[in-house]
This record gives structure tokens, sequence and C-alpha cells, in this order.
């Protein structure tokens, strides 16, 4: 299924969009790869993002940049309290603006590749055309590309926020169900494009190769338009479902909940032949979506987290509860847009278990109409604070 017209103009980038210089456009895909030697399954990642990417259109800039090395004139400017010590101060706070590529893997053990590029090293993303980041390519049907750091670049450059490590791909992705913006607000959307996508072909990290194949990958695309990224920041999705019911795998089912966007959360949930999609936006009184992110006692595998959301409206009611240990989450720092050495600092993980239930109101009753469990949910929280390097 080829997502509709009006959907992908949304989930394109436009050079002239107001976000150019002040914001961030951030597409996502995230798929489970299985090892070609184990059999094991994982859950990947490859994002391409653009932050602020107008303000230096010919150079990258990385608002974590090396801070400059003080000498001893500079110390005694700095006690002196001169302009001099004022400029050094404030050489080492800049806005960053670039377009970034990273990938990697979720789990016990984590791994994510970044590099980053200058607004000019960017081509197509008009009408059809792919997206072209360096050797790295992202258009509607493929998504192509590779990643290197070196132990010594990484040691060299801890403002990347990046692992050392090894990562390419060659995937194809067809769109088997997608909902229009879950938030949008004057120029700012986010959009669920691919809330169920079926990925082929392969990843190979560090030597390993991993295949990829369309009825196991269980694959989501989603983009954001925003000024900056929701905070705190909530997100919990999959598509890998099964019927508490019937006991059949749920093919044509999957769900993405989002936010906080203004104090509210989008929702957006398929299970075969219903659809529900509940924006962000402020609520009446009939309808509501509460969420909540918390620690459990540890089992005997550990420390976990708690994903729950539970939406209340005329006609549905929808309870998801997803944990994911504490030692398969990973820490990622996602520079914030306004800059001023602030992050996204976001735990994510990717290998969430629990279930998710629909019932539907009848009168002052509630008629179930599935039960479903659900593996290999892609599970995020995070805060703005300030970042460290």
């Amino acid at each position: 299924m080829t997502a509709p017209k009006k959907i992908i103009n949304f989930s394109r980038w436009k050079p002239h969009s107001s976000l150019k210089k002040n914001g961030v456009v951030w597409t996502r895909y995230i798929f489970t790869g299985i090892d070609s030697v184990s059999g094991a399954e994982q859950l990947f990642f490859v994002e391409w993002e653009m932050l602020n990417a107008g303000l230096s259109p010919d150079e990258s800039v990385l608002g974590f940049k090396p801070r400059t090395a003080i000498s001893e004139d500079d110390l005694q400017y700095a006690l002196a309290g001169t302009e001099a010590a004022f400029n050094l101060r404030s050489e080492s706070i800049v806005t960053p603006s670039y377009v970034a590529v990273r990938a990697g893997t979720f789990g016990v053990k984590p791994k994510q590749i970044c590099s980053y590029y200058a607004l000019k090293d960017v081509t197509g993303g008009f009408r059809l055309s792919p997206i072209t980041v360096g050797n790295c390519s992202f258009g509607e049907e493929k998504i192509s590309g590779s990643l290197s750091r070196t132990t010594k670049e990484r040691a060299a450059r801890p403002e990347y926020f990046c692992d050392a490590g090894e990562i390419s791909w060659d995937l194809r992705c067809e769109i088997r169900k997608q909902f229009s913006a879950g938030y949008k607000k004057s120029s700012e959307r986010w959009i669920p494009v691919g809330a169920r996508t079926a990925f082929s072909g392969s990843i190979t990290l560090d030597g390993r190769e991993f295949s990829v194949l369309p009825k196991k990958s269980y694959g989501y695309i989603d983009v954001h338009f925003l000024r900056t990224f929701p905070a705190p920041y909530f997100h919990i999705s999959s598509s890998n479902l099964t019927s508490r019911i019937s006991g059949k795998a749920l093919f044509d089912s999957s769900f993405t909940v989002q936010g906080i966007f203004e104090d509210s959360l989008a929702l957006a949930l398929e299970f075969e032949n219903t659809d529900i999609a509940l924006e962000a936006k402020k609520r009446s009184a009939s309808e509501k979506i509460l969420w909540d992110c918390t620690e459990m006692p540890a089992d005997e595998e550990g420390e976990r987290l708690h994903w729950s959301v539970s939406a209340d409206t005329k006609k549905w009611v929808i309870d998801i509860d997803i944990v994911c240990h504490t030692s398969k989450l990973f820490v990622r720092n996602i520079e914030l847009p306004e800059g001023n050495r602030k992050v996204l600092k976001l735990l994510a993980g990717g290998s969430g278990t629990g279930e998710i239930k629909l019932y539907r109101r009848i009168g002052k009753s509630l008629e179930i109409i599935e039960d479903a469990h659900v593996a290999f949910a892609l599970c995020e929280f995070g805060q703005a604070e300030d970042g460290e390097i």
C-alpha cells in the first residue's frame, strides 16, 4: 500500500518550512532484524534529522562543540572580568545547526552510530525523489546507507553522542497502515505515517548480518515537524500483537502513542477492521487520555519501567500496559533546537512487553473487542536536561 498523497506531502521536508531555522524535522524507521547465525530477533532504528539546518547551511554546527582550551592569559582575563573573558565564555555556547543521520539497535548491548552534515549536503526531497544525505538515501519505498565511527573518533568527539562501530542497511519499505497528523498546530506536525510498515532486506552491524523479512519486521515510521521536542517525551508503539482471546497473531493490527503535546497525548490504533485515531488536543470533559511512566518492583531479571495509557471516549475505552527491563534501556542524548547545551535525555528500549485492551461502550456497559499481548514494543521516555560531555 502506498501512503495517500496528502500524508506524503505532510511527511516530507520542505526547504521553505518555517522550521528551517528554528525547529526540528525528524524522521525515523524502526524494524526487527533476524540474526543470520543465531536466529535471534533484534530491534533496529535508522533516522535522519534536520536541526535548525538553515541557520548554518554551509557548515554543520554542534551545540556541544569542544570548549576552547584555556591558556594562562585566558585565566587572568577571567579573573579580571574583562570583555575578553566574556567572549571566551560565550564562544562555547552556540545554537546547533546540522543534518544528522543515526542508526543503531536497542537491547542489552545498545548502540548508536551517527554522522553530521550541513544543509548543503542534502539533495532531493521534492515530490517523490529520495532525500540523500552523504551516502544515505531515504525514499518512499527504499532506504539505504552506511555509517561508521572509530574508537579514536568517538573519544575525540564526545559531542557526537555516538558509539564506535559500523552499520549499513539496504531496505525496501511498504507502508501498510498510516494515519494523518496525530498532532498539528500551525506549521507543527507529528505524523505516524507508517504505523504498520513491512520492511525487507538486510542490515549489518559490526560485521553481523541481520535479515529483515516483511512478515517479521514489525516496522514503524513516524515524522516530527516541531519547534522543539515534546517534554516530557512519551512514546510506545508496536505491531507485534497476538490475540489473548483467539490465540492468533494479529497481522493487521498496530498502535502508537506519542506526546506530551500541550498536556495531551496522541493515540492511533488499528485492530484488524477497527481504526481509532485520537489527536493530541484539548479534550472535552467526556473524553480523556491518562498516562504514566513509573518504576516497578524488580523481578528475577531486574528493575523495570512501566508505561501505561488509559483512553476514555464516548465510544471506546483503551488500556495499554507495557513493561521494559531497565537493563535493556539505553540513554540517548538528542540536542534541542533552542541550544544552550540542552538535550532531550531519552530512555529508549525495543523489547517492551505487555497488553492492550479495547472496549466498546454499549450504554453503561463495556464490550471487550480485543485483548492482545504486545511484544517488541518501542518504549521511550525523556526529559529536557542540561547536557554533559
